[in-house]
Order: C-alpha cells, then structure tokens, then sequence
C-alpha cells in the first residue's frame, strides 16, 4: 500500500479533518482578548488555547499510529509529486490576484485532485468536491475570518 492508499483511508483521513479543525479552532482561541484587565497566562483564551494544544498531541498520536500499522518498507519515494504541488502552488498565488478567488482555487484544487489521484474516474464527484472544497474555504475565509477576497477577474 503506497503513502496517498494509506492517507486514503479513513483511519487517517478523520484525524487529519480534525486537525484542520482543531487548527481552525486554535485560530479563533488566540484571537479571544481579556474585556477586563490585561492579557494573563490565565485568562479567557487559556483553556482553549490548551483544548486545542491537546488535541494536537492526541491527533499526530493517532495518525503516527495509523501510519506505522500499515508501513511497508519502502525503497524510495519520488520526488514529481512533491515538485508538482509546489509548482502548482506557485501558480495559484500568480493568479489568485488578477483572476480573483474563485477560478484561481477551483483551478488550484483541480491540480491538487488530480496530482493525488482523488476521484478522477468519477467525474460528478470530482466537480462536486472541487467546488465544494473551494466553497468550504470561500466561506471559512470570507465568513468567519473576515478576509477579503479578489472579486473575480479583478473585478470584473
């Protein structure tokens, strides 16, 4: 079983969720400030702060344990797909600006699907994940964080 079959599966694929969650969640914990007096060690952003922190350890636990069960010896690994993603990435950030949000990610998370094999013989999935992906972040973004996106094609 090669490493993209053993990220595959939901073993991984769950505790990697919930890292991006928990991510996601330690984001808005740092961003909690004190309405009374200054910022402490003990305040009200230090339990989550400290949820979030062990969560982390209990997460890479699991996914190093998932990752060991099934280890095989491998000889080498290599290198294009690695390269890929970072030319691929590359190009997302030349034209997030001029192209805006919306094309340059689904363009972005078209690559992507398609360097790791990701349901690339179901075509309705494939689109349906490619948007939803790029709608997920657009609202995670734009709506929770509040950042302001490209409009598309600079506004046009």
């Amino acid at each position: 079983m090669n490493n993209v079959e053993r990220c595959r599966r939901s073993a991984v694929l769950f505790p990697a969720f919930l890292l991006i969650l928990t991510t996601i969640y330690l984001a808005e914990a740092l961003s909690i400030r004190s309405q009374f007096g200054g910022d402490t060690i003990v305040g009200p952003r230090f339990m989550p702060i400290l949820m979030a922190f062990i969560m982390y350890v209990a997460l890479v636990v699991v996914i190093v344990g998932e990752w060991r069960k099934e280890a095989e010896a491998t000889t080498g690994g290599s290198l294009l797909r690695p390269l890929l993603i970072v030319v691929a990435t590359g190009i997302y950030i030349g034209v997030f600006r001029p192209l805006g949000y919306v094309p340059a990610t689904l363009g972005f998370v078209v690559a992507l699907f398609l360097i790791f094999d990701f349901e690339k013989h179901r075509p309705a999935f494939f689109i349906f994940y490619v948007i939803a992906v790029t709608a997920l972040f657009y609202g995670l973004f734009a709506g929770i964080f509040g950042v302001r996106l490209p409009p598309v094609l600079g506004g046009f």
